[in-house]
């Protein structure tokens, strides 16, 4: 029948909140959500359990509740490692799964499905389908088993090349230039800089290279003329900018340190400062994209043209947080990053006319909030405004990525947009092992050294060494407490026996604490693991006593109930479709969870339900309910 769908997509913007969302759409900034909104049904109370990206990205394919599909926090516990935090690793990818996916279910019934940059779907499994990595936040990066918020990329991440000292980059000076050859004409007083190139966070590490910038003065006003090669020549020049300017972008050759292989890889450069003396500089270095290596079956790598965008993973956020950018080059990075997923996603579909299910994430608005959102509730007014302004311009890099999607997959799909979780403004943040510590659970002292990644952990309560060989209780993750087992963990002091009367002890502790700078008792609920099997946790990766905060005391997301509410912030999800049989202009204002949507692309386009998916279709969406079982 001409009204059921017979292809389904999914494109997911991770943190997106609704209120927020209404809010821009309602001042006009952002046209093709409004045009989707009003052509389809929007869900005002989208809820997931925790409001954290894995395990709600890995429900959003999956149907099933965290409990059942196997990942339970934004970190996964490898059994037999320690109860620390720190022990943890970043719970990404497909081998953690223990549930089928959707694209799963349909490849095994020859369907076509196309998987972009999704957490928890790499490595593929399928048999007809295209995968684009998707095994963290960026494409072309993993983060599985990665301690911290470290990542590992095709084929490096970002980088400054400055006369001051930064942790992510290379020191260098300028001093006369010497031996150059094929000079610029017209040039005065040259001096260069000889950089000893490194590259991080490299999947399969890079052989060091040296560049040579190039400085001169184009008038009378001091050096303000800047060009990078690889060798001294100017002819061979990557580029050549001025001070705020942007380089095209660069393609270049990289060799591979294991076996001397060399893969092309781009890039693109920013200069950010260049004093009238060349005393001082900053070059700003987006990561180096490379050609292949994340597309599955590899060969559908030719389908794509990579040699003009670059992936710029995590929109420059840890480079402003380290003061290498500003917010206005963030902004550019982050739509060089749409840019090239717009360039991926548009071309595989054109390559694949025959795809029968579409699944795509985009990462900018949760990096945003994460480096802004307390901005956006801040009493100064101007920070206030500024964060307000970058957040527009933020979703409108999104609104302009939907509109192209949209013309992509066209009028006869049905579409679902949705958000994983929302976020919100920290508040006093809640030191769980201090709650512990007061009732003589557990013991923990400053945390001694810092390292480039741990950028999150003071605002996520971790900022200490906690020694598990005092402690019968161990804070773990988001929302976990474990009973410190002797026969079960290394450096467990609890015997099997007290196991009861210890968790009983951490439940009282958690719900008797006042938080020092308030008085009030910041958590909300704390109980068994069993219990938390109600609200979709509670299997084999929780704690032995799982809690929630109250939302004004949360780290932007992770730690509440996905009905949580605080300042501008809201954790609940954003969750709209539109297609055929899908009611128009249709406001649903009843609480949907996330794993109702798996179900309900399956159900309305007459296709297998993956094998452990849990959640039910949204029947009341529909303008005719029956309309797919009637036409079988």
């Amino acid at each position: 029948m001409k009204n059921i769908a017979r292809k389904a997509a999914l494109i997911g913007f991770d943190c997106a909140i609704p209120k927020r969302l209404e809010a821009l759409v309602a001042e006009g900034a952002l046209p093709n959500f409004a045009r989707f909104i009003n052509s389809g049904s929007y869900m005002t109370e989208g809820y997931n359990l925790p409001t954290v990206t894995p395990p709600s990205w890995a429900t959003i394919c999956t149907g099933a509740y965290p409990r059942t599909h196997g990942v339970e926090d934004y970190y996964y516990y490898l059994e037999g490692e320690s109860l620390e935090h720190k022990k943890t690793c970043q719970a990404f990818g497909s081998a953690i799964l223990t549930a089928e996916t959707i694209w799963d279910a349909w490849d095994k019934q020859g369907k076509k499905c196309l998987v972009i940059n999704y957490p928890m779907s790499w490595p593929s499994k399928m048999q007809n389908g295209v995968m684009i990595m998707g095994e963290g936040l960026s494409p072309a990066e993993t983060r599985w088993k990665q301690l911290g918020n470290a990542h590992k990329e095709y084929l490096a991440s970002e980088s400054v090349v400055s006369s001051d000292f930064y942790p992510m980059g290379v020191q260098a000076r300028f001093d006369d230039a010497k031996g150059w050859k094929n000079l610029p004409e017209g040039a005065d007083e040259l001096v260069e800089a000889v950089i000893p190139m490194t590259f991080k966070e490299s999947m399969d590490p890079l052989e060091n290279q040296t560049w040579y910038a190039l400085a001169w003065e184009s008038g009378d006003d001091g050096f303000d003329t800047f060009a990078l090669c690889p060798e001294r020549d100017y002819a061979t020049a990557y580029c050549t900018i001025q001070k705020g300017q942007w380089s095209p972008v660069v393609s270049a050759p990289f060799t591979i340190k294991a076996d001397g292989r060399t893969e092309t890889g781009t890039f693109r450069l920013k200069l950010l400062e260049l004093s009238d003396d060349a005393e001082s500089f900053k070059l700003y270095v987006t990561g180096i994209s490379g050609q292949k290596g994340f597309v599955s079956p590899p060969e559908a790598a030719a389908q794509l043209d990579l040699s003009n965008e670059v992936i710029c993973n995590d929109m420059g956020l840890v480079a402003f947080i380290h003061g290498v950018i500003d917010m206005e080059t963030v902004v550019e990075v982050a739509q060089y990053h749409s840019d090239w997923l717009v360039s991926v996603a548009t071309s595989t579909l054109a390559a694949n006319p025959d795809w029968d299910l579409f699944y795509m994430h985009t990462h900018l608005i949760d990096w945003f909030y994460h480096g802004w959102l307390a901005d956006m509730d801040s009493a100064d007014e101007a920070k206030r405004q500024r964060a307000y302004d970058m957040e527009r311009a933020i979703y409108q890099i999104e609104d302009r990525l939907l509109g192209r999607l949209m013309e992509a997959i066209g009028e006869e799909a049905l579409v679902c947009l949705c958000s994983d979780h929302g976020a919100t403004p920290i508040g006093p943040i809640l030191n769980t092992a201090e709650a512990l510590k007061a009732a003589g659970l557990c013991h923990y002292e400053p945390k001694a050294t810092e390292n480039y990644w741990e950028i999150y952990e003071e605002s996520e309560g971790y900022n200490y060494t906690l020694d598990v060989t005092k402690s019968k209780a161990v804070p773990q993750r988001y929302m976990f407490v474990y009973v410190n087992l002797k026969d079960k963990y290394p450096g467990g002091i609890v015997e099997a026996a007290d196991y009861e009367t210890v968790r009983d002890e951490i439940i009282d502790a958690l719900l008797d604490y006042r938080h020092p700078d308030t008085g009030e008792r910041p958590v909300l609920l704390a109980v068994r693991k069993e219990d938390a099997r109600v609200f979709g946790m509670g299997g084999a990766q929780a704690g032995d006593v799982v809690y929630a905060l109250k939302p004004e005391y949360m780290a932007e997301h992770g730690y509440g109930l996905p009905t949580g509410e605080s300042g501008c912030g809201s954790l609940k999800n954003v969750l709209i479709f539109k297609g055929p049989n899908v009611k128009k202009g249709y406001r649903y204002e009843r609480p949907r969870w996330l794993a109702d949507i798996v179900p309900t692309l399956c159900y309305m386009t007459g296709n297998p339900i993956p094998a452990d998916a849990e959640g039910g279709p949204m029947y009341q969406i529909m303008e005719d309910p029956n309309l797919v079982t009637a036409g079988k």
